[in-house]
């Protein structure tokens, strides 16, 4: 068989074994989807005796299976470990699964054992997911992997979503009990399968639910996506297709190239890998999009994200009563429900998948590997690769003890001026650009920059905790860093000359997000306690570093003649006169400042409000504040319409009185706003769904030892049939019956009333009077003559 050279783009990656051998196998997307395959030897590191080096040749240990795992050979090799190169011994072994084995019979210093071997064989060979990759290759066999190459563009990757139904007469569906009845499926084409008669188009009826399931088996393999869509389909819908399957004897066929679904765990992240294709579960993703405010949902269902992102809504139904119209045999709209569903779920992936993909190739990271990974899973990986690229000794993983210590000594953080609660005009805005990036960059802080002596002689930063950095040569911390800020910046000057309608404004602005989002991840990682660069004289530098900076513009301000109103880690809000003072000022602190460091403007604000903290004081709050743009935006921190814990009626009417204030310097309209709302909850008037008050649950309901109100809301679904589980997000309304406020929470499934009095008390009035107290207002009045009184009068 001839040897031909083939360039495709890597799409994804794993390994099989075959005679005790170990292989590679690739995903590539030329003309068409192959499977390849690609021999490599695992190994690890030993820091022991090199001139010694064939004795490990000796080792046998047992596998579980009952044969001998030995190393297959060995070499020297040369790491940077610190500041220094040292020699090591490099040991092969057959299977990934041999290396601890092996390394356990090693009574040397052991490195590099712990690591995945498939992202082990991508730093090895520096490949990055969705590159165009050149080989040559005999078959299904690559023999050599020539180079591989940033594309002009990205392949298009095929997509299917989809999503299941299930019969739940008892309200939590039972695996080994109720049948799938609908699967709805989007992608090229759309339908829903099922196995009762329908008047819609779309439906197609099977006979039962084997024959159900085998279709849509068929359906995947015809469609044969590179990425499968669904929504909480990890936890939910391939788990109960996989014993659906076995109660029929049937085999669940969604991989491509005979791959199988196979169900992991990454952390506390539940993952199902479908072998062949990418499973996309996009409910983990919207919970860490929403966390790290990439989208503003505030909640993470499929019906509020797709509302929020695609302007669309699912098709109402009872999902509790869904039993009950499949019974009635009149499906047509249930039909309608599960096909919006998948519809829905591959709208959101398409947008999704662009920010993903770019996670994936500036993390150098697998895609599916990425949809479950956290930022910090991220920014570790990229300096695995980054290490190997420049031959630096990966660091071990922490153990049990050592990130318990790390865990007891907490960093110091941000310095924070308080603000004068008040009213103010006149307030501008400034911060620095990647305050913590810019300080480990400028000053070079890193675990193997760091120095243990004081030798004064030798060149440094010495930070304001007292540790040492280098400045002889490069961290790596620091180097793969400015890469990541110098690539976006490249990025933004990019996107101001590119259209916005274009496919090439979407590429552009999701990696210039995902560098974004994994540069602002590394000083979190540095002070990480299960972090494999974890310094804690790193860390506490940088936070260091960065209250010395915020306190000497703060001194320079106010010897500049500005009021310094507040400030934040970053951030100084300053009272000013003259805009063009501002820019002076902010011009002589950047020309004393290292490195890449830099204040800039973020903007100036005609007005803006600052509140009282937590139980009152002269002091204000920290980060909640709102202020008023030239534009007529009301920027707003802190308060309770950014936080899905208060109900909606609660933060629509603080944001009018922030408008009513901010906006037409109005304290009367704010009162009559007030008042209007109040009225309206005393006269039954406000829906339900305007009162529930959202809160994810942390841990398993059967786990919580205090009773709060959103775990008796839970525990009054699960009686009434509805799965609830950790990371549920639980609606409720406080009602009528009970004595306590947990007593009174009533899912919002459930709820048929409401309890004026806790609404106006603990939703509106804290809401509001912390704002309105800036203006002289206060709410003892209140509690005299009864709630039918007007506002006005309180006032």
């Amino acid at each position: 068989m001839e040897t031909v050279r083939r360039r495709a783009h890597f799409i994804d990656i794993g390994y099989t074994i075959k005679k005790d051998k170990t292989y590679i196998w690739f995903i590539v997307k030329g003309k068409k989807t192959t499977k390849l395959y690609y021999q490599h030897d695992p190994y690890f590191l030993i820091d022991g005796p090199v001139e010694r080096k064939d004795d490990f040749l000796n080792i046998e240990v047992p596998r579980k299976d009952g044969t001998m795992a030995s190393p297959v050979h060995v070499e020297e090799i040369e790491r940077k470990m610190g500041q220094t190169k040292k020699k090591m011994i490099k040991l092969y072994c057959a299977r990934p699964s041999d290396v601890p084995l092996i390394k356990q019979a090693i009574p040397f210093p052991c490195f590099e054992y712990s690591i995945p071997f498939v992202r082990r064989f991508m730093f090895d060979m520096q490949l990055s997911p969705f590159y165009v990759m050149s080989y040559d290759r005999k078959g299904q066999m690559i023999t050599k992997i020539n180079s591989i190459t940033e594309p002009k563009n990205p392949p298009e990757l095929s997509m299917l979503a989809f999503d299941i139904e299930t019969y739940n007469p008892q309200g939590i569906p039972r695996e080994n009990k109720d049948p799938v009845i609908m699967i709805s499926y989007s992608g090229n084409k759309k339908g829903v399968l099922t196995f009762k008669k329908s008047k819609m188009d779309f439906v197609e009826t099977l006979k039962g639910e084997r024959e159900l399931l085998e279709r849509f088996f068929e359906v995947v393999q015809q469609e044969n996506p590179d990425v499968i869509f669904g929504y909480n389909s990890a936890s939910f819908d391939l788990p109960y297709l996989k014993e659906r399957s076995k109660m029929n004897n049937i085999i669940l066929k969604m991989g491509r190239f005979g791959g199988s679904v196979r169900p992991l765990m990454r952390g506390m992240i539940k993952g199902c890998e479908i072998r062949g294709r990418v499973h996309f579960d996009l409910y983990p993703i919207a919970r860490l999009f929403g966390f790290i405010g990439v989208i503003k949902a505030q909640k993470f269902t499929l019906d509020a994200v797709a509302e929020e992102m695609l302007g669309k809504k699912k098709v109402e139904i009872n999902s509790k009563e869904m039993w009950k119209v499949w019974d009635s045999n009149d499906i047509d709209k249930l039909c309608e429900y599960s096909l919006v569903d998948s519809e829905l779920a591959l709208g959101i992936g398409k947008l999704f998948l662009p920010l993903e993909m770019e996670m994936s190739i500036v993390a150098k990271m697998p895609l599916f590997q990425t949809t479950m990974a956290t930022s910090g899973q991220l920014v570790e990986n990229l300096l695995m690769y980054a290490a190997t690229e420049k031959n630096h000794l990966i660091p071990r993983k922490p153990k049990g003890e050592s990130i318990n210590e790390r865990l007891n000594a907490p960093i110091q953080g941000a310095f924070v001026k308080l603000p004068e609660p008040g009213i103010y005009d006149n307030v501008t805005v400034l911060d620095f650009r990647g305050l913590y990036p810019s300080i480990i960059i400028s000053y070079n802080i890193d675990p193997n920059t760091l120095m243990e002596d004081e030798n004064e002689s030798i060149d440094c930063f010495v930070s304001p905790s007292g540790a040492r950095f280098s400045k002889k040569e490069r961290g790596l911390v620091p180097e793969v860093l400015e890469y990541l800020v110098s690539k976006r910046g490249e990025l933004k000057d990019m996107l101001k000359k590119t259209d916005k309608s274009s496919d090439e404004y979407v590429r552009l602005a999701a990696r210039s997000q995902a560098l974004k989002i994994l540069g602002n991840s590394f000083y979190g990682y540095l002070g990480y306690a299960r972090s494999r660069w974890y310094s804690r004289p790193c860390a506490e530098s940088v936070t260091a570093w960065g209250r010395k900076h915020i306190m000497e513009t703060i001194e320079r301000a106010e010897a500049s003649g500005f009021q310094v109103l507040y400030a934040d880690t970053d951030s100084v809000f300053l009272i000013y006169n003259d805009k063009k003072k501002v820019i002076e000022f902010m011009k002589e602190v950047n020309a004393n400042l290292p490195g890449m460091m830099e204040l800039e403007l973020e903007g100036f604000y005609p007005r803006g409000v600052f509140v009282s903290k937590k139980g009152g004081g002269e002091r204000g709050a920290k980060k909640k504040y709102a202020l008023l743009g030239e534009d007529g935006r009301i920027k707003i921190k802190g308060f309770e319409l950014v936080r899905r814990d208060w109900s909606e009626v609660a933060k629509e009417t603080q944001r009018m009185v922030l408008e009513a204030i901010l906006k037409d310097g109005s304290k009367e309209k704010a009162v009559k706003i007030i008042r209007d709302v109040i009225i309206r909850i005393q006269s039954g008037k406000v829906p339900l769904q305007s009162l529930a008050i959202s809160t994810q649950l942390n841990k398993d309901p059967g786990t919580y030892e205090i009773k709060s109100p959103e775990l008796s809301a839970a525990k009054k679904l699960i009686q009434a049939g509805t799965p609830v589980e950790k990371g549920t997000m639980i609606s409720y309304v406080i009602g009528k019956k009970g004595k306590s406020i947990s007593e009174k929470a009533v899912p919002l499934e459930l709820a048929t009333e409401y309890d004026v009095e806790y609404y106006i008390d603990h939703q509106i009035l804290p809401a509001v009077m912390k704002i309105m107290k800036e203006l002289g207002y206060d709410e003892y009045s209140m509690k005299q003559g009864g709630k039918q009184q007007s506002l006005g009068e309180f006032f």
